[in-house]
């Protein structure tokens, strides 16, 4: 059994990209790994939420100096309970709150950016394999009737008619297009690997790919229109709808959020820590049943937490400047991938207009046309490899113009 039988009887598992959507909210173990810091974000903030415990102190006397007794628990025993309760004044309290917030809202941020990288990879694995899928039909397709030519040829060399040269060329033609198909098989297997381990699978079926290429026409003529009033007008509002959107850029939001926060608790912190306590002496020096009130203030004096303060102003700073330059980052992408998607669009219309209906009757005359003798065997290799010259042309420009697609998806944080 040749090569080529071995792939086409190949045990498969088709698979569509809607299915590779699915399938990476429950089984990528990346997004498994960025739900967990959700959670323990979550549990920040139910922890900054929590008051300040009380304290309860209990001091009883060891031996009685008047009594002489060891651990008197009687009328001239002494027993002191002290009870304290910090207080927070000054939003020492409400700023932590507030700082753990924003910090959950930024880790949800970069789940969901996560899930879009993640996404963007295996959408890109998937239309990467889908093409070199198609590229080994070519490769197929060619192989076969080569291998039909090649038969003829051997039996009217051995009858004669033709000379052993042409049969040589034949099996050598054959044998080129085996070993370059072995090497694209290579690079599908790569993408195989990609896709499986994103996708968390454990069957051992390859995955066949399957994709609606019309849809990707589609798909980019549609990003076109949502793009060219942010690429033909200056107006900075027509950016804001992909801003909000973008899981990146809300991370650096919340992380700016975060960082002005915890300068107000950190300015809160500067402020005198209050402490409120109540005490019951039973056989103090004043008398028996002794209750007081009372409280502690420290006093910022020498250390009013201006260390602590500058440092976070400068996260604060460097948070804005990070929103900023992924704002720009983000602008400058999408032009550059409108501009990518007007030419890879013109250039897939351009070859489905001109090349796509003449190319299957070109191989199919080509094998006809040598059989009968009408072109020469250096012509008949000539026009094998313009057929899968051109053939991979067209796969490629749909391959770019469907990957450009998801670039477009992944910097928008949305399907657009």
């Amino acid at each position: 059994m040749t090569v080529l039988a071995v792939h086409a009887f190949a045990q498969n598992r088709p698979m569509t990209i809607a299915e590779v959507d699915s399938m990476l909210c429950s089984s990528n173990y990346q997004l498994q790994h960025s739900r967990l810091d959700i959670e323990a974000a979550e549990g920040q903030l139910a922890q900054a939420k929590k008051y300040e415990n009380p304290e309860i102190q209990v001091l009883h006397n060891v031996l009685n100096p008047v009594n002489r007794k060891w651990f008197d628990f009687g009328y001239d025993g002494e027993t002191d309970v002290q009870i304290s309760q910090p207080i927070a004044i000054g939003g020492q309290h409400k700023y932590k709150v507030r700082q753990a917030e924003a910090t959950l809202n930024a880790t949800k941020s970069a789940y969901d950016s996560m899930r879009n990288d993640v996404r963007y990879d295996a959408r890109t694995a998937f239309v990467n394999l889908y093409f070199v899928q198609q590229k080994l039909k070519v490769y197929d397709k060619e192989i076969s009737s080569v291998e039909k030519i090649l038969e003829a040829c051997r039996e009217q060399t051995e009858k004669g008619n033709i000379p052993l040269m042409h049969s040589f060329r034949i099996a050598a033609l054959l044998s080129q297009l085996r070993a370059e198909w072995s090497e694209m098989l290579v690079e599908e297997d790569e993408f195989q690997k990609q896709l499986r381990i994103l996708l968390w699978l454990e069957d051992e079926n390859a995955i066949e790919a399957l994709l609606n290429e019309d849809d990707i026409v589609s798909q980019a003529i549609n990003n076109l229109a949502k793009l060219q009033p942010l690429a033909t007008q200056s107006k900075p509002e027509l950016f804001q709808p992909i801003v909000r959107n973008h899981p990146e850029i809300l991370q650096k939001m919340y992380e700016q959020e975060s960082a002005f926060n915890a300068i107000n608790a950190e300015k809160a912190d500067a402020l005198p820590h209050i402490t409120i306590f109540g005490e019951w002496d039973k056989n103090g020096n004043i008398g028996h049943n002794f209750f007081a009130i009372g409280a502690t203030v420290s006093l910022p004096l020498w250390n009013r937490n201006q260390g602590n303060i500058r440092s976070v102003k400068a996260q604060y700073e460097q948070a804005a400047l990070s929103k900023e330059q992924k704002e720009k980052e983000l602008h400058a992408s999408l032009l550059a991938l409108y501009r990518s998607t007007i030419n890879y669009l013109k250039l897939v219309e351009e070859q489905e207009q001109n090349l796509s209906a003449d190319l299957d009757e070109l191989l199919m005359a080509a094998e006809r046309q040598f059989l009968i003798r009408n072109i020469s065997v250096v012509e008949f290799v000539d026009l094998y490899g313009s057929y899968r010259d051109t053939r991979f042309q067209m796969l490629d420009s749909k391959a770019k113009l469907a990957k450009t697609n998801e670039e477009i998806s992944k910097l928008t944080g949305v399907n657009l």
